[in-house]
């Protein structure tokens, strides 16, 4: 028995990736159409595969975790683009779809978005967009990942903004939130009630 070289090296961080279900059938397809092109092959029994990775646009996004084992918050990969219109583009998205559809309660939301960052819309002054959600009430226009930007007519982006400062804007302009406007799952929260779900010890 040999021993691996890395055998006995520190662990290092690395990045654990979500990628997009459509190109993971895409990629098991081919990968079955290769299978059965070695089995009638008169080559050599044993060759060397090249196996690609996904396009940059098929990565939704990642996790960092340490070496130590710690799992960083999702990070959104602003090249993503979504295979279909209602694909989620993030966990957050993924979870406010679940809820919409009635799979999952509120608990479960608030659990996602307190190891979540957003992104929030700006004005020309920096200021964040207050704008009537479609029930009308006053609220703070917040997009998941940057795949739900396009929606929003904003002059500018305030990037991965933490469930607590988010709590912090809505306390401040004392409204509530609308979460990826236009999408597929858009949902608006009430800005008291988000701030003692992420507040909550």
């Amino acid at each position: 028995m040999t021993t691996p070289e890395n055998d006995g090296r520190p662990a290092e961080d690395q990045w654990v990736f979500l990628i997009d279900p459509a190109w993971q059938a895409q990629f098991a397809e081919n990968a079955r159409e290769g299978d059965a092109t070695e089995e009638v092959s008169d080559g050599p029994a044993e060759q060397e595969v090249e196996v690609q990775g996904p396009p940059l646009e098929a990565v939704v996004g990642g996790w960092l975790v340490t070496a130590d084992g710690t799992v960083g918050r999702f990070r959104a990969n602003p090249d993503y683009v979504p295979s279909q219109p209602g694909s989620p583009t993030d966990p957050v998205d993924a979870t406010l779809q679940l809820l919409v559809r009635g799979e999952i309660d509120s608990d479960a939301l608030f659990a996602v978005l307190k190891e979540s960052v957003f992104d929030v819309a700006l004005d020309a002054a920096g200021r964040p967009i207050i704008a009537p959600s479609p029930d009308d009430v006053p609220s703070l226009l917040v997009s998941t990942a940057p795949a739900q930007r396009h929606r929003v007519h904003a002059d500018d982006w305030r990037a991965e903004v933490t469930a607590v400062e988010l709590s912090d804007l809505l306390q401040e302009y004392q409204v509530d939130v609308l979460f990826n406007p236009g999408g597929p799952a858009s949902v608006r929260l009430v800005g008291d009630m988000f701030t003692e779900y992420v507040t909550a010890e």
